[in-house]
This record gives C-alpha cells, structure tokens and sequence, in this order.
C-alpha cells in the first residue's frame, strides 16, 4: 500500500499545484485582474483571504505593520540575497517601485533568514530604494507558507489577497504596468 501511495503521490501533488495555481479555473471568480495576472502567469485566490498581519523591521531598524497600509496596494514578495532567480526580478522591482511610488502603492521585500549587514550591502550594490524587511527568524515565511523563493503576493487595499507569482517575473513588463494600473482604479 506504501509503496503504491509513494507512485501516485508526485503525480498527485502536481494535479493539486495546476488545481490551486491555474488562474484560468478561477477566471470567473476574480476580480476583475484575471486577464492580467494570466499574462504573468500569476495564481488567483478564488476566495477571500485576508493577507495575515506581521510587524518587522526594515534595514534602518523601524517596525512595519502590514495593517498601517491598509488602504494601498501591497506587493509582498519573500526572497533572499542567495537567490538567482530573486536577484534576477530586483531590477525589475525597483522599476516597478519607481512608476508608482507616488500612487498608493508598496513593495514590502521581506527577506528570509539572513542578517541586516548582508541585506543591506545587497541593497546598496543593486541601488533599491523599496522597503526591504528582515524575517530573521522565518515567523512571517511560516505564517504565508513560503516553501519556495522567490513568491510574491499582491493585496488589495481592503487587506485581502488578490493572487501572486512563485517564481522570478519581469514586473516592468507592459502586462505588468497594466495590472497595477488596473489595479489602481
């Protein structure tokens, strides 16, 4: 019995990631963005989440409370210096950060278990002017699940998660551009 379970089982966990993660099996529940996160090849929640709050530090040692910015879009994306497919998506980020710093909008990049000396010494060689968090200790990856880096999360000013992306995206694309703008209207 084991040993047949060990068979189906990768075969089953791929059935439930395309299930979960497949935008197009919620297209008629979203919001409204659908068309645009499935040019990211983004997920879409089928139902209402609130995004789970968390207080951190950022690189100059000030609290951030997720619930402060009730009220913007929040882009949270979990990630680490390490990471190539992270360190890939940072410029794309910062660009992303510039077009619409002056709109109700923030990027939280929440790293995951390595020191503030580190982190910021990344920070300063890819010139990121977006707040960075420290999750030293992994409590805020837990609460959101993280198994993979990098994972970002978008949520709406009312605090519910919209969707996200596992993995590296170009978040200057034009298809990008047009989400968050659709997003802000």
């Amino acid at each position: 019995m084991i040993r047949k379970l060990k068979k189906i089982y990768p075969s089953f966990s791929i059935v439930l990631i395309l299930f979960f993660f497949n935008p197009v099996i919620f297209k008629d529940r979203a919001v409204g963005n659908t068309d645009y996160m499935e040019a990211l090849s983004m997920f879409v929640f089928n139902e209402r989440h609130k995004a789970k709050n968390f207080i951190l530090r950022d690189l100059n040692g000030n609290q951030v409370n997720l619930e402060d910015h009730r009220g913007k879009i929040v882009f949270l994306n979990f990630w680490t210096t390490w990471c190539a497919p992270c360190r890939e998506e940072m410029p794309a980020m910062e660009k992303l950060h510039n077009r619409f710093k002056n709109d109700d909008f923030i990027i939280f990049a929440i790293d995951l278990q390595e020191n503030r000396h580190q982190v910021k010494r990344f920070k300063e060689q890819f010139k990121l002017n977006f707040t960075i968090l420290l999750d030293s200790d992994s409590k805020v990856g837990s609460m959101y699940a993280i198994r993979s880096i990098p994972i970002t999360y978008l949520v709406d000013r009312k605090g519910y998660l919209i969707g996200g992306a596992l993995g590296a995206r170009d978040w200057a694309s034009d298809n990008a551009i047009k989400l968050f703008e659709h997003l802000f209207n």
